[in-house]
């Protein structure tokens, strides 16, 4: 499974994407050592007891001269070459701790054992694995009071959802920089009215009742010579039931019912067509159903993929199938938090905001955190190839029109109606694939598969507790 490479895309400006690029693009990471992708986990120094930590006295900051501050970022992100910028903005000095992965152990390893001699830093930037770790461990923060005394970036200038999703028991231990959101649309017309997020039941009947010259998962915008097929149906009806059936908040899950009967109704799908004909006008032709797409941003890829394909038809989200009416999974691939021994919180808060803010820093690549990234993607001109409201042409036509309003408000609503979950753990995810592929495999039962995915990902989120 391909995993999403990502930080250099935080850093750098996107690319002008072409008006007729029939691909999403995809963000880059650049990392110093072998596997460029991002570990989770984070270890857990037992030898301290308490797993609290004592802070430190409050510190005056208003009486401190900016220039004497030295701030410590702890990161597993190489951002050495933005130190200078970040450091003429912020009117001090910056310290950049780079902790990468490596093969001398976890990326934290060292930053713990800094810890426990009392070298903390100010700042963390790391991946939600690493800061939900910090977070279980009482050592970041709550941001809440410093968005009071910020002059530039407040609880209102958060998209909501966003800003509640990042809530933990009314508090903001971390800040995401950015985020993405995977869901599935189809013809209204082909699936029917009130199908938004539609439910395991709803999928199967559609997905067991549709023409047999039909397929049910587009493929006519990708490279499909060069990938293999044979679990693309599979995964798409497990992806968000897999993500119901853990409940992080309370450190539990069930993979009976749903999942259970879910796994029983698609491992005896019939195998990927090999030698299958795809057009790009497949969607529009009715020759495919559900198009699964990717929000990596408000572009020209996203216009392509909402409207273009689809020859201008209304559309539907029916995302994955679920119970729990939320057919979409987010993700963010890196957090902001400050750690509770800082002495300088609001100047560290200062850089978070400037994370956030900063274009020249931040050139918004993903999906906005905030009110002004979004408006900011919104008003790009038409004449900007990256341009949700570059005009396009149709599929085997040569006229270009734009996105219509109504067209892109649909998608804003989906975007700011979307339930955020950014704490959820990268190594569950992989745990409950690698078995319900046995499972496809023929290698266990579903009862077998819930009954090993119970005891796995139970032992996991004790251990992590």
């Amino acid at each position: 499974m391909k995993r999403l490479l990502i930080i250099a895309a935080i850093f750098s400006m996107l690319s002008s994407i072409s008006c007729d690029e029939n691909t999403t693009p995809s963000p880059s990471v650049s990392e110093p050592y072998g596997d460029n992708s991002i570990t989770p986990s984070l270890p857990v120094d037992e030898s301290s007891g308490d797993d609290s930590i004592t802070p430190s006295l409050p510190v005056d900051e208003s009486s401190e001269d900016d220039s004497e501050i030295t701030l410590t970022v702890a990161t597993t992100f190489d951002i050495h070459r933005l130190k200078s910028m970040i450091s003429k903005n912020l009117n001090c000095d910056v310290d950049i701790k780079y902790y990468p992965d490596n093969e001398e152990g976890e990326p934290f390893e060292k930053l713990y054992i800094d810890m426990n001699s009392g070298k903390f830093p100010d700042v963390i930037y790391s991946d939600p694995d690493n800061m939900i770790n910090l977070i279980n461990k009482n050592y970041m923060t709550d941001m809440y009071p410093l968005m009071e005394n910020s002059e530039t970036l407040k609880k209102e200038d958060f998209l909501p959802n966003v800003l509640e999703g990042l809530d933990v028991d009314g508090k903001l231990p971390a800040i995401c920089d950015l985020w993405e959101l995977s869901t599935a649309v189809a013809k209204t017309e082909n699936v029917g009215e009130n199908m938004e997020n539609w439910t395991p039941a709803e999928a199967l009947d559609i997905y067991n009742n549709m023409p047999e010259d039909m397929n049910f998962i587009d493929y006519s915008h990708f490279n499909y010579d060069e990938l293999n097929h044979d679990y693309d149906e599979l995964n798409y009806f497990m992806r968000r039931i897999s993500v119901d059936a853990v409940d992080y908040k309370n450190n539990t899950c069930d993979f009976g019912g749903a999942f259970m009967e879910m796994l029983g109704n698609v491992k005896n799908f019939p195998p990927f067509e090999e030698n299958k004909t795809f057009e790009n006008d497949d969607l529009i032709e009715n020759r495919s159903l559900v198009n699964i797409i990717r929000f990596f941003s408000l572009d020209s890829s996203l216009a392509q993929q909402l409207y273009f394909n689809f020859g201008g038809a209304d559309i539907t989200f029916v995302g994955f199938p679920s119970e729990s009416g939320k057919g979409y999974v987010t993700k963010t691939p890196s957090m902001l938090g400050i750690i509770e021994n800082s002495q300088h919180k609001q100047k560290s808060y200062e850089f978070i905001s400037l994370m956030l803010n900063n274009e020249a820093i931040n050139p918004n690549p993903m999906l906005p955190v905030t009110e002004k990234q979004l408006e900011n993607q919104l008003k790009k001109s038409k004449y900007d190839g990256a341009s949700i409201n570059c005009p396009q042409s149709f599929p085997n036509s040569n006229e270009q029109v734009q996105m219509p309003e109504k067209a892109i408000n649909q998608a804003v609503d989906y975007i700011k109606n979307v339930e955020f979950e950014p704490y959820k753990r990268s190594e569950v995810d992989s745990i409950i694939s690698e078995e319900y592929h046995k499972c496809f495999e023929g290698e266990t039962t579903p009862q077998e598969c819930a009954d090993m995915l119970n005891d796995r990902v139970s032992a996991y989120l004790s251990e992590k507790e």
